[in-house]
């Protein structure tokens, strides 16, 4: 992670939780998150996203994606990132996170934010 931020760390606001318990308690004040699953119905580009101030961004596992009880307990929450193939299952994750990031700016943009 220090590599991928290069020169950029200054301006980095890097909060670290001891685990996932910790930070869903805090998750209320942090924004309006949203999940990302290949098997969400909605799709990434038809969230508001732009219109809300604060929002999280959380992405599971490259291998597993996230556990099926946050499925259950954010279900209206949950995008995917649309494919243009039905033979392609999944991106890669930090591909993934890189389009959800730059869709968030565009429509934030569009909203003149």
């Amino acid at each position: 992670m220090k590599r991928a931020g290069l020169d950029y760390w200054e301006h980095v606001d890097l909060r670290v939780w001891p685990s996932w318990t910790a930070f869903e308690a805090q998750l209320p004040t942090l924004g309006e998150p949203f999940f990302f699953s290949t098997k969400a119905r909605e799709l990434l580009w038809d969230a508001p996203l732009g219109a809300m101030e604060d929002i999280v961004l959380v992405f599971g596992r490259e291998t597993g994606g996230l556990p099926a009880e946050l499925h259950d307990r954010y279900a209206g929450r949950f995008l995917a990132v649309p494919l243009l193939s039905p033979r392609v299952r999944s991106l890669n994750l930090s591909t993934s996170v890189a389009i959800a990031a730059y869709e968030v700016l565009r429509q934030r943009r569009a909203n003149g934010r």
